[in-house]
């Protein structure tokens, strides 16, 4: 009992959201590679919320013995942490659930089927080369489906006939991206670019919008950034 009790329990507020707050904008700062967010799952979004409360039970700790003058000792955290852990696992768990429908439930909204006109017959050959400029595809433009980053090659995936085919370019998503300017393959994610022209269903899931391709068993994934406006070119 204390009159300054309410005063030291709003500095928990104060402490926690701070630690929180601090870690939302520091971590993905320093591990730009770790929180990718084409390969962020609901385990490594629980291992983060584990990782970011363990550092706020760290410094409230601190503030508590801090403001109550007591001794600050490893023993006297590891006390401390089972008990705070026991509250914070309601959060956790809250905070992880309502992402993951949150997510869910506005990605499946916009999943649909696409409507295609008929394909002209008189479309231009699309022409990529290797790293060397030599010429090693050669598809017209309503036969190349998608194309994929694959380390210091690319796979190109692209219909023959109506079998999906996949042959493998050496060279970079970035250089064919300035190749295939202005026509309807387009960036869609850091590592595909995908024929919007072709495309035949959208579907969604809680980590975002899947391109589809008739006569392909593959799926394309769209970055979160990039939703919307590859959306309305879809459409």
């Amino acid at each position: 009992q204390s009159e300054t009790k309410y005063l030291f329990l709003g500095g928990y507020g104060a402490v926690i959201s701070g630690t929180m707050f601090l870690c939302s904008l520091l971590l993905p700062w320093g591990f730009p590679g770790v929180f990718q967010e084409e390969s962020w799952t609901v385990g490594k979004q629980i291992l983060f919320f584990l990782f970011v409360f363990s550092l706020v039970f760290g410094a409230c700790y601190l503030y508590k013995n801090l403001y109550l003058g007591a001794p600050i000792s490893l023993l006297g955290f590891l006390g401390f942490f089972p008990i705070a852990f026991s509250v914070a696992i309601f959060p956790i768990t809250g905070l992880v659930t309502a992402n993951y429908i949150y997510l869910l439930k506005r990605y499946q909204k916009g999943a649909h089927d696409v409507e295609r006109a008929p394909v002209a017959a008189d479309l231009p050959e699309i022409v990529l080369c290797d790293d060397q400029g030599k010429p090693a595809l050669k598809v017209r433009q309503d036969q190349l489906l998608f194309l994929k980053s694959a380390g210091n090659y690319v796979e190109a995936f692209f219909l023959e006939g109506e079998t999906c085919r996949r042959t493998l370019l050496r060279n970079t998503l970035a250089a064919l991206d300035l190749v295939l300017a202005g026509s309807p393959v387009e960036r869609c994610h850091r590592s595909y670019l995908a024929n919007l022209a072709l495309v035949t269903r959208v579907s969604g899931n809680a980590q975002g919008y899947l391109l589809h391709f008739g006569g392909c068993a593959h799926t394309v994934p769209v970055a979160r950034s990039k939703s919307a406006e590859i959306l309305e070119k879809v459409n």
